[in-house]
């Protein structure tokens, strides 16, 4: 039995209903069972790809008289870790789908980034940042009694508005969740070093990320489709942020650099979220049709970093070529401002403004590589149906990937001196 083969419980994984509803029997502080009418869905198709995500309808049926039903919650969201999806996303990044070998040896690190978001709940739970997460009733992490059953229970968030990985998020829309992710990385000043060691990745993530999906070359198919997409006009442009890509996927000093990239700008590292993309961003639709932000999830690969990481995955998946241009300085201003308000000690401050650009500037052509894989696959899926926009902010990507990096070369020559 494994984390990778199907198993006969919910979505195929191990965990079952009597699981589920045993647990919230417990933290509800009733008997009331699950009902005949119960239903599961699968909300979390393209949306992560360590997990398995369902919405549960209960139809709890209490058992006692005295009991009331209609106050318990009737739909929950339950996260559940697992490797299945991890089949779908490897067709994402490689043209053949991962052998039984490498599923295998991804499963420690499955286990191990579930235990982290764990904890990293735990500790929002106690801190209390300004900034909207999902109410957790359950935490249940693996442990050598459970080695294949852990998950995550939570109330669900009705009305929630999907943003795909191809669409735009407008400037309008983004201050409320430049401010959120500001804060949950303000959150980390007042963890303590155990906290920080035990809750996060270490600052290994880029280098790490880079090395388990893209080996040593950048992903497959990756020059056919984009030329595809954007059209042979493109295919100089391509070759040139393809050379990237192959240079900072096969070079283990680079990807180390960014073990170390707080270090070369003079600053400690900071708590990052280090996965912002729209699947982990939840929104609901207001009465005016604008997206409202609701929760940030999906805490499985948090890190220690300099801070332009996290700003950078948001402008690369959320904005649109235009925007991400125009106001490139003001979302920096928000992001910093919005950090030092929420520091508990905002006498101690990791970082300055300037080291804040220094760290976009470097981490964009990382979330660039680490983000653009999937925009493009997305956007391969929908074919005929990809809007002007989609293909507009790729070609904004691949346009901005050659300046920066460039622009790097020269400015930071140290990054790159053992080239």
């Amino acid at each position: 039995m494994s984390l990778y083969e199907p198993a006969d419980g919910l979505l195929g994984t191990h965990v079952t209903w009597h699981d589920v509803e045993l647990q919230m029997q417990r933290v509800l502080g009733t008997t009331a069972k699950f009902g005949e009418n119960r239903q599961i869905c699968d909300i979390g198709d393209m949306k992560g790809f360590m997990s398995k995500i369902a919405m549960i309808q209960a139809d709890w049926i209490p058992r006692f008289d005295t009991e009331n039903a209609q106050n318990l919650p009737d739909r929950i969201a339950v996260k559940m870790s697992s490797e299945l999806s991890l089949y779908n996303f490897s067709t994402l990044v490689s043209s053949e789908t991962w052998d039984i070998e490498k599923m295998k040896s991804m499963t420690s690190l499955v286990k191990e980034l579930h235990n982290r978001e764990v904890d990293m709940y735990r500790i929002i739970m106690r801190e209390k940042p300004a900034c909207p997460t999902v109410n957790v009733l359950s935490l249940e992490a693996f442990t050598e009694l459970s080695p294949l059953k852990a998950y995550i229970i939570s109330e669900y968030i009705p009305n929630l508005h999907h943003v795909g990985m191809n669409d735009c998020i407008s400037i309008e829309e983004i201050w409320a969740v430049v401010d959120g992710i500001a804060a949950f990385s303000a959150m980390g000043e007042s963890m303590s070093e155990d906290e920080k060691k035990k809750s996060t990745i270490g600052e290994i993530y880029i280098e790490e990320a880079v090395k388990y999906f893209f080996d040593d070359q950048s992903p497959d198919n990756m020059r056919k489709n984009l030329i595809m997409i954007l059209g042979v006009a493109y295919e100089e442009k391509v070759e040139e942020a393809m050379d990237i890509f192959d240079l900072y996927c096969g070079s283990s000093e680079i990807q180390k650099n960014y073990s170390r990239v707080s270090a070369f700008l003079g600053h400690s590292p900071v708590l990052m979220h280090s996965d912002i993309w729209p699947s982990n961003l939840l929104f609901s639709l207001s009465s005016e049709n604008k997206l409202e932000f609701k929760a940030l999830i999906d805490f499985q690969t948090a890190s220690l970093s300099s801070p332009g990481l996290d700003v950078g995955c948001l402008t690369v998946t959320c904005l649109s070529k235009k925007d991400r241009r125009t106001v490139q300085s003001e979302i920096l201003d928000r992001y910093y401002k919005s950090f030092v308000k929420s520091l508990k000690t905002p006498n101690s401050i990791p970082y300055t403004r300037e080291q804040l650009e220094d760290s976009y500037e470097l981490c964009f052509p990382a979330s660039v590589i680490l983000m653009l894989p999937f925009i493009l696959s997305f956007s391969v899926k929908l074919g005929e149906n990809i809007n002007e926009e989609s293909v507009e902010k790729m070609a904004g990507l691949i346009e901005d990937l050659v300046t920066v990096h460039n622009s790097n070369l020269s400015k930071f020559p140290g990054f790159f001196k053992n080239l």
